[in-house]
């Protein structure tokens, strides 16, 4: 009944987030090969200035990288958890019929909570994976393992942002606590972009994965502590929900 239920109220944002990064590979076909001169001519987010150079002429993995993974994946997999994560006890009516049920608070939120990361899964690999698989389409290849190995890597990083979103969504309203996510994006997207100095530090960076294309190398350190802050928020806004006297 739970899965239901959390399948229900979160499939509308699941559903539009998977059509449109699925349109989003087919206009990535459609238009390619774009010269990133002109379409990145200020550089790209979560990519430093010294880098640009060397993907601009450079082969189809990078062009992957630099378009989908640095570009449209960094614009749309926020939206998306912002959009799908959250405790289910934000709206009133739906908070009245969960403590109607024979199940603890605890029980529903985390059946939610892994609802929702199974959706944001499948957002981030269904889509990557059929941007591999179009790549013959245009005399290209590009590696599974790669495509497996950032997607991972862009989950794992991102899982912060569903924790700091359902804390927000627990201690502020909705409206506020989308207008704190919405400016804190837009901050830490802007000082990735400008400020070259904290680019390299950015969450943004990390969940580009410029460590493994680069280098081949996951950022583990920087995953775990993501997945860390993510865990601890997600926890918290569930120990909240259980003290609250509805």
């Amino acid at each position: 009944m739970l899965w239901l239920k959390w399948w229900l109220d979160t499939q509308r944002w699941f559903l539009l987030g998977v059509f449109l990064l699925v349109a989003q590979v087919v206009a990535f076909y459609v238009s390619y090969p774009m010269d990133p001169k002109i379409t990145f001519p200020n550089g790209a987010l979560g990519v430093l200035p010294p880098e640009m150079p060397l993907l601009r002429n450079a082969d189809f993995r990078s062009y992957v990288w630099l378009r989908w993974f640095s570009n449209t994946m960094l614009l749309f997999w926020p939206a998306i958890a912002i959009a799908l994560a959250g405790t289910g006890f934000e709206q009133p009516a739906g908070r009245q019929y969960l403590l109607s049920l024979p199940v603890s608070r605890t029980r529903a939120m985390l059946t939610r909570l892994a609802l929702v990361m199974a959706e944001l899964a499948v957002a981030t690999v269904v889509p990557t994976l059929l941007l591999c698989a179009m790549a013959p389409l245009r005399g290209q290849y590009y590696p599974l393992s790669d495509a497996l190995a950032h997607a991972a890597i862009l989950y794992v990083a991102g899982s912060g942002l569903v924790g700091l979103t359902m804390f927000l969504r627990t201690t502020l309203t909705d409206t506020a606590a989308y207008v704190a996510l919405a400016a804190l994006v837009l901050l830490v997207g802007l000082f990735t972009f400008v400020a070259t100095g904290f680019t390299p530090y950015s969450v943004f960076r990390l969940m580009n994965g410029a460590d493994y294309f680069f280098n081949h190398h996951i950022p583990w350190t920087g995953l775990a502590m993501s997945a860390t802050i993510g865990a601890a928020l997600a926890w918290l806004s569930v120990r909240l929900i259980e003290a609250r006297d509805f």
